[in-house]
Protein backbone atom coordinates (compact mmCIF):
# COMPACT_ATOMS: atom_id res chain seq x y z
CA UNK A 1 0.00 0.00 0.00
CA UNK A 2 3.24 2.08 -1.15
CA UNK A 3 0.19 4.88 -2.34
CA UNK A 4 -1.08 5.38 1.80
CA UNK A 5 2.74 5.87 2.29
CA UNK A 6 2.98 8.12 -0.01
CA UNK A 7 0.06 10.13 1.18
CA UNK A 8 1.29 10.12 4.76
CA UNK A 9 4.91 11.71 3.34
CA UNK A 10 3.10 14.46 0.98
CA UNK A 11 2.83 17.65 4.16
CA UNK A 12 5.90 19.04 4.65
CA UNK A 13 5.13 19.76 8.09
CA UNK A 14 5.59 16.18 9.27
CA UNK A 15 8.28 15.53 7.35
CA UNK A 16 11.00 13.52 9.72
CA UNK A 17 8.77 13.31 12.53
CA UNK A 18 5.17 11.77 11.71
CA UNK A 19 4.79 8.19 13.27
CA UNK A 20 1.98 5.64 12.15
CA UNK A 21 1.04 5.46 15.69
CA UNK A 22 0.57 9.54 15.51
CA UNK A 23 -1.39 9.26 12.64
CA UNK A 24 -3.88 6.96 14.60
CA UNK A 25 -3.74 8.72 17.53
CA UNK A 26 -4.67 12.10 16.11
CA UNK A 27 -7.82 10.18 14.87
CA UNK A 28 -8.08 12.81 12.04
CA UNK A 29 -10.44 11.24 8.95
CA UNK A 30 -7.89 11.78 6.27
CA UNK A 31 -4.80 9.90 8.17
CA UNK A 32 -3.58 7.28 5.51
CA UNK A 33 -2.09 4.98 7.97
CA UNK A 34 -5.47 4.57 9.83
CA UNK A 35 -6.92 3.74 6.11
CA UNK A 36 -4.02 1.31 5.79
CA UNK A 37 -3.99 -0.29 9.13
CA UNK A 38 -8.17 -0.38 9.27
CA UNK A 39 -8.33 -2.29 5.44
CA UNK A 40 -5.24 -4.43 6.54
CA UNK A 41 -7.10 -5.66 9.49
CA UNK A 42 -4.82 -3.92 11.67
CA UNK A 43 -5.05 -5.12 15.57
CA UNK A 44 -3.80 -2.25 18.37
CA UNK A 45 -2.73 -3.06 21.73
CA UNK A 46 -3.30 -0.17 23.74
CA UNK A 47 -0.92 -0.24 27.53
CA UNK A 48 -3.15 1.61 30.38
CA UNK A 49 -1.77 3.44 33.39
CA UNK A 50 -2.26 0.78 35.79
CA UNK A 51 0.03 -1.81 33.34
CA UNK A 52 -2.88 -3.05 31.87
CA UNK A 53 -3.23 -4.38 28.09
CA UNK A 54 -6.04 -4.30 25.85
CA UNK A 55 -6.52 -4.95 22.29
CA UNK A 56 -9.13 -3.52 19.54
CA UNK A 57 -8.99 -3.62 15.72
CA UNK A 58 -8.18 -0.08 14.41
CA UNK A 59 -11.28 0.05 13.05
CA UNK A 60 -12.57 0.71 16.16
CA UNK A 61 -10.21 3.06 17.82
CA UNK A 62 -11.22 5.85 15.81
CA UNK A 63 -14.26 7.05 17.18
CA UNK A 64 -14.71 10.23 15.58
CA UNK A 65 -13.28 13.35 13.84
CA UNK A 66 -10.36 13.81 16.45
CA UNK A 67 -11.44 10.94 18.42
CA UNK A 68 -10.77 7.92 19.51
CA UNK A 69 -11.03 5.13 22.41
CA UNK A 70 -7.65 6.21 24.39
CA UNK A 71 -8.30 6.28 28.28
CA UNK A 72 -6.47 8.84 30.23
CA UNK A 73 -2.95 8.34 30.57
CA UNK A 74 -3.36 4.92 28.07
CA UNK A 75 -0.81 4.63 25.23
CA UNK A 76 -1.10 2.96 21.84
CA UNK A 77 2.03 0.74 21.83
CA UNK A 78 1.53 -0.97 19.07
CA UNK A 79 -0.45 -2.04 15.62
CA UNK A 80 -0.34 -5.45 14.61
CA UNK A 81 -1.00 -6.44 11.06
CA UNK A 82 -1.94 -10.76 10.40
CA UNK A 83 0.34 -11.98 7.48
CA UNK A 84 -2.75 -12.87 5.26
CA UNK A 85 -3.78 -9.50 5.06
CA UNK A 86 -0.17 -8.28 3.81
CA UNK A 87 -0.62 -11.18 1.24
CA UNK A 88 -4.10 -10.46 -0.30
CA UNK A 89 -4.47 -8.42 -3.43
CA UNK A 90 -6.01 -5.13 -2.39
CA UNK A 91 -7.22 -2.27 -4.96
CA UNK A 92 -6.71 1.32 -3.88
CA UNK A 93 -8.85 4.93 -4.82
CA UNK A 94 -8.28 8.27 -3.32
CA UNK A 95 -10.14 11.82 -4.61
CA UNK A 96 -9.17 14.45 -3.50
CA UNK A 97 -10.05 18.58 -4.29
CA UNK A 98 -6.73 18.84 -6.27
CA UNK A 99 -3.79 16.52 -7.07
CA UNK A 100 -1.78 16.71 -4.17
CA UNK A 101 -4.83 17.83 -1.74
CA UNK A 102 -5.85 15.90 1.53
CA UNK A 103 -7.74 13.25 1.50
CA UNK A 104 -11.32 13.60 0.90
CA UNK A 105 -11.81 9.93 0.42
CA UNK A 106 -9.96 7.12 0.59
CA UNK A 107 -11.25 3.59 -0.26
CA UNK A 108 -9.32 0.31 0.12
CA UNK A 109 -10.31 -3.38 -1.39
CA UNK A 110 -9.06 -6.58 0.05
CA UNK A 111 -10.01 -9.64 -1.87
CA UNK A 112 -10.85 -12.45 0.42
CA UNK A 113 -10.53 -16.25 0.43
CA UNK A 114 -13.60 -16.77 -1.29
CA UNK A 115 -13.04 -15.96 -5.18
CA UNK A 116 -15.23 -12.65 -5.30
CA UNK A 117 -15.34 -12.03 -1.51
CA UNK A 118 -14.18 -8.66 -1.03
CA UNK A 119 -13.59 -6.42 2.53
CA UNK A 120 -13.70 -2.85 1.55
CA UNK A 121 -13.10 0.13 4.25
CA UNK A 122 -14.22 3.84 3.66
CA UNK A 123 -12.39 6.14 5.12
CA UNK A 124 -11.46 10.35 4.74
CA UNK A 125 -15.16 10.90 3.22
CA UNK A 126 -16.27 9.31 6.73
CA UNK A 127 -15.64 10.70 10.38
CA UNK A 128 -14.38 6.94 11.49
CA UNK A 129 -13.06 4.28 9.34
CA UNK A 130 -16.01 2.11 8.13
CA UNK A 131 -15.02 -1.76 7.27
CA UNK A 132 -17.75 -3.79 4.59
CA UNK A 133 -17.08 -7.34 4.27
CA UNK A 134 -19.17 -9.51 1.64
CA UNK A 135 -18.06 -13.38 2.32
CA UNK A 136 -20.20 -13.64 -1.02
CA UNK A 137 -19.61 -11.16 -4.44
CA UNK A 138 -21.36 -8.18 -4.11
CA UNK A 139 -23.30 -6.98 -7.30
CA UNK A 140 -23.36 -2.68 -7.82
CA UNK A 141 -26.36 -2.68 -6.11
CA UNK A 142 -25.80 -4.33 -3.17
CA UNK A 143 -22.58 -2.71 -2.54
CA UNK A 144 -24.33 0.87 -2.77
CA UNK A 145 -26.66 -0.43 -0.55
CA UNK A 146 -24.49 -1.74 1.76
CA UNK A 147 -21.96 1.78 1.80
CA UNK A 148 -25.53 3.94 1.93
CA UNK A 149 -26.89 1.72 5.47
CA UNK A 150 -23.34 1.45 6.89
CA UNK A 151 -22.60 5.31 6.93
CA UNK A 152 -25.71 7.42 7.99
CA UNK A 153 -26.18 11.07 6.28
CA UNK A 154 -24.65 12.94 9.25
CA UNK A 155 -21.38 10.36 9.02
CA UNK A 156 -19.80 11.70 5.93
CA UNK A 157 -17.26 13.97 7.17
CA UNK A 158 -17.81 17.91 6.19
CA UNK A 159 -14.73 20.41 5.76
CA UNK A 160 -13.11 23.17 3.38
CA UNK A 161 -11.89 19.41 1.79
CA UNK A 162 -15.21 18.33 0.51
CA UNK A 163 -19.34 18.60 1.21
CA UNK A 164 -20.67 15.78 2.32
CA UNK A 165 -22.91 15.06 -0.79
CA UNK A 166 -19.60 15.40 -2.90
CA UNK A 167 -17.43 12.71 -0.56
CA UNK A 168 -20.39 10.11 -0.63
CA UNK A 169 -20.70 10.56 -4.51
CA UNK A 170 -16.89 10.06 -4.54
CA UNK A 171 -17.14 6.99 -2.31
CA UNK A 172 -19.77 5.23 -4.05
CA UNK A 173 -18.33 5.80 -7.36
CA UNK A 174 -14.56 4.68 -5.97
CA UNK A 175 -16.45 1.74 -4.29
CA UNK A 176 -17.67 0.34 -7.60
CA UNK A 177 -14.48 0.57 -9.48
CA UNK A 178 -12.86 -1.64 -6.58
CA UNK A 179 -15.52 -4.07 -6.81
CA UNK A 180 -14.80 -4.20 -10.84
CA UNK A 181 -10.97 -4.42 -10.01
CA UNK A 182 -11.60 -7.22 -7.67
CA UNK A 183 -14.13 -9.01 -8.61
CA UNK A 184 -11.93 -11.88 -10.36
CA UNK A 185 -9.17 -11.39 -8.71
CA UNK A 186 -7.96 -14.85 -7.71
CA UNK A 187 -8.47 -16.04 -4.22
CA UNK A 188 -5.16 -15.36 -1.71
CA UNK A 189 -3.73 -18.42 0.32
CA UNK A 190 -6.17 -20.07 2.40
CA UNK A 191 -5.32 -18.72 5.79
CA UNK A 192 -6.13 -15.19 4.03
CA UNK A 193 -9.94 -14.34 5.67
CA UNK A 194 -12.44 -11.88 4.11
CA UNK A 195 -13.45 -9.64 7.67
CA UNK A 196 -9.82 -9.40 9.71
Amino acid sequence: MTQCCRAFLASFKIWNVATIGGNLVNSLPAGPMISLTAALGGVCELWTPAGGRRQLPVAEFVTGAGRNVLGEGELLRSVTLPDSALRARTAFRRASLHRHGRSAALLIGRAGPVEGSLTLTLTAATVRPVVLCFPLPPGAAGLRRAVETAVPEGAWFDDLHGLPQWRRHMTLRLAEEIRQELRDAPAPGKEAAACG
